[in-house]
């Protein structure tokens, strides 16, 4: 099987829907040349991750799942037969969602990923949260893969990877929109690590605020029965210039090695994690804006 090929389009927003649409179509196109499998776009592509705090502006700034912004991905998907991950803020009731939407190379809409972990710190506390993590069984041209999705702030939190390795993901995209610093990318670094699977971060670059690039992959393939000593699982680090950063992940190496290590789902123990559901929060980290 060939290495399956993921596209970062770390790419800067032009300021309008439009706008926003005509170079996300550009930049698939391109991605698609350079031989991608999946191209996944930043966090929010839509409308840039801009959020107005008035509610009627909202709205009107997000738009809706079935919108022609959103669809025209599917189409282009079909078009040139790649799978893409594009992001929006979604019109939903009573708030609007931080949503990611991969096609499939057939067009097919195959997995609509709300964010869980809202900043609810920030101005994300105006948005509905997801419910759930899901994970999708996407036919490529390398072959099938179990791919699943989280956006920027469910990386802090380890229970976001762990529940989509445990549903079967074999590759977790990740659209981001924050400074991509070291503590940051070690954070995926070990969740790939720890859960023996692929990750792939499509962050904004330099000149979007608050954002610095730095996109990433990692395919969690620590160690190599040929190496003495481990491999390094970070197979990409674009730098903070905007650009299109190609990612390839060895799934035949990949699955090898989960066969055989013994992190992922091979030696928990999951009767002895009951705490990890208890809903309780204490001193020190009682906060007045938490949602449940």
């Amino acid at each position: 099987m060939k290495p399956l090929r993921v596209a970062l389009l770390q790419i800067l927003p032009q300021g309008s829907l439009e706008k926003n649409l005509q170079k996300g179509i550009k930049a698939c196109e391109e991605a698609k040349k350079a031989g991608a499998d999946i191209a996944l776009f930043p966090e929010m592509w839509s409308s840039g991750y801009d959020m107005p705090k008035d509610p009627e502006e909202m709205r009107k700034k997000s738009v809706p799942a079935d919108s022609d912004f959103v669809l025209a991905f599917g189409k282009l998907a079909a078009q040139l037969e790649m799978a893409i991950a594009i992001t929006f803020l979604e019109r939903y009731e009573p708030f609007a969602r931080n949503t990611l939407v991969l096609f499939d190379r057939y067009g097919k809409k195959v997995l609509t990923y709300a964010k869980v972990h809202t900043c609810d710190f920030d101005e994300e506390r105006n948005l509905t949260p997801g419910e759930d993590f899901y994970v999708t069984d996407l036919d490529t041209a390398e072959g099938r893969v179990k791919v699943g999705a989280m956006i920027c702030f469910d990386r802090e939190f380890p229970e976001s990877a762990r529940i989509l390795m445990l549903k079967g993901a074999e590759l977790i995209l990740v659209p981001n929109a924050c400074p991509m610093e070291i503590n940051r990318l070690a954070q995926l670094r070990g969740r790939a690590f720890e859960n023996m699977l692929g990750i792939a971060t499509c962050n904004y670059p330099n000149g979007q605020p608050d954002c610095n690039g730095h996109s990433s992959a990692f395919d969690g393939v620590a160690y190599l029965p040929e190496m003495t000593g481990s491999r390094d699982i970070c197979i990409l680090q674009a730098g903070s210039e905007e650009g299109i950063f190609l990612a390839s992940f060895d799934l035949d190496m990949m699955r090898e090695y989960r066969k055989s290590e013994v992190h992922g789902n091979a030696y928990r123990h999951p009767k002895k994690y009951g705490i990890l559901v208890d809903e309780r929060i204490e001193d020190p980290f009682v906060r007045g804006d938490y949602r449940a």
